[in-house]
């Protein structure tokens, strides 16, 4: 089922409406689309900004499919910031015809943690030891064998949920309990904790060869949580490492045979100098970063996955890179938000390309364990890094989210 660019209406089916696509939903009616959002929460986010909703989950194809078949004007589907609605995205694209439907296995490899680390190691990539499996004394036994402090994350969560720091092997049981909770199939992968820097790479593939890749330098919140609080970009690779990455990465898309769309890694540049790639999407990521890149280098990867999920041309109009920041706003406590304060504020100030909120007032906040936590973000531009960095204290120092119960301001991280 595809539609023409002469259609007059095209409706691209969105799966998924937590507070990372509301992005695509606006660049999505600015091209001149139409959006349905797919979600089992009428109060999520992106609803509010989507032309239609459909109260289902997005791990029911099956279900999407009943609801929407027969209709003409199904352009496109996409999964946005999320890896929940990939096998949707998989079933859905073959189900209604779609151009370049997403490939199985790359839908495992950004599932499943531990399937992209073996992938990693059949391609002979910079690899790090680890183990998987269900809880229980094999998988204790396994673990013991690794280098401490590890890493326990669940092989099928996202945006750093469940993700615990482990410091010894006394502590496996206690770790593996925690980790659990966020794993729908119950299965957890144990890995050495690499030490080194942080980045984040968004790529876009097209005739199943990367056409575009931006590297962000990504400051993560202390242990245990790790949870992504800023992208700094452009980040600089050591040349060898820049050229090892964009060979990994084809070797990835051929292997997979990923032959359009988005793609997000996380990557650590270990001490060795060796880029270690840790886990992939074959999406978009989140946190404001296709705003980021757009400003930094100016390419529209929002439009361009757009336009892969519907069989249009892809168009890229590059620039000269520009420093550019993203800020994740959150909180280190819980509680009902009074008010925000300084919003206005900040959007006036010079460098300031984009506030979004994500928490009303009344609402209950959650301290910032995982990316779902945040309360919102700010991209910010510069001149130089030094400018773009004084204007990140400025935000800090303006934006204030009062709380109920403290009668307080909540520090920005």
């Amino acid at each position: 089922m595809t539609s023409s660019n002469n259609d007059p209406a095209r409706t691209l089916v969105i799966l998924g409406g937590a507070d990372g696509s509301v992005s695509t939903y606006e660049r999505a009616r600015e091209l001149g689309f139409r959006t349905l959002c797919v979600d089992v929460r009428p109060g999520a986010p992106a609803v509010a900004y989507a032309d239609e909703f459909l109260q289902v989950s997005v791990r029911a194809p099956e279900q999407i499919a009943a609801a929407l078949d027969g209709r003409g004007d199904l352009a496109g589907v996409l999964s946005p910031a999320s890896d929940v609605g990939l096998p949707a995205l998989a079933w859905l694209t073959r189900h209604w015809g779609m151009p370049d439907p997403l490939p199985v296995a790359a839908v495992e490899a950004s599932t499943d943690k531990s399937v992209f680390r073996a992938l990693c190691d059949d391609l002979g990539l910079p690899g790090y030891r680890s183990v998987s499996g269900r809880p229980g004394p094999e998988l204790v036994n396994a673990a013991q064998q690794l280098r401490f402090p590890a890493l326990v994350k669940p092989v099928d969560s996202s945006g750093s949920r469940g993700v615990v720091s482990c410091p010894g092997p006394g502590r496996l049981t206690a770790a593996f309990t925690e980790s659990l909770a966020f794993s729908p199939s119950g299965r957890l992968v144990v890995e050495e904790h690499l030490d080194g820097s942080h980045f984040t790479i968004e790529a876009l593939v097209v005739g199943g060869r990367i056409v575009f890749h931006a590297v962000t330098e990504r400051t993560l919140t202390p242990p245990p949580f790790f949870v992504t609080s800023s992208h700094l970009l452009p980040a600089e690779l050591p040349a060898d490492a820049e050229l090892q990455l964009v060979e990994a990465l084809d070797l990835i898309c051929t292997e997979l045979g990923y032959r359009s769309g988005p793609l997000t890694l996380d990557a650590v540049l270990g001490r060795d100098g060796r880029l270690y790639l840790v886990e992939m999407g074959a999406r978009m990521g989140g946190n404001g970063l296709a705003e980021a890149i757009a400003q930094c280098h100016g390419a529209d990867l929002i439009a361009a996955a757009i336009a892969t999920a519907t069989g249009d041309e892809v168009r890229l109009e590059l620039h000269e890179p520009k420093p550019t920041l993203v800020h994740v706003l959150a909180s280190d406590r819980g509680g009902h938000l009074s008010r925000v304060d300084g919003a206005e504020e900040v959007r006036a100030m010079p460098g300031v390309v984009g506030l979004h909120l994500f928490a009303d007032e009344g609402s209950f906040i959650r301290p910032y364990e995982q990316a779902g936590h945040k309360l919102g973000y700010v991209v910010l531009t510069a001149g130089s890094v030094p400018e773009l960095l004084t204007a990140e204290n400025a935000v800090r120092g303006t934006l204030k989210f009062l709380l109920h119960e403290q009668d307080m301001a909540v520090p920005l991280p």
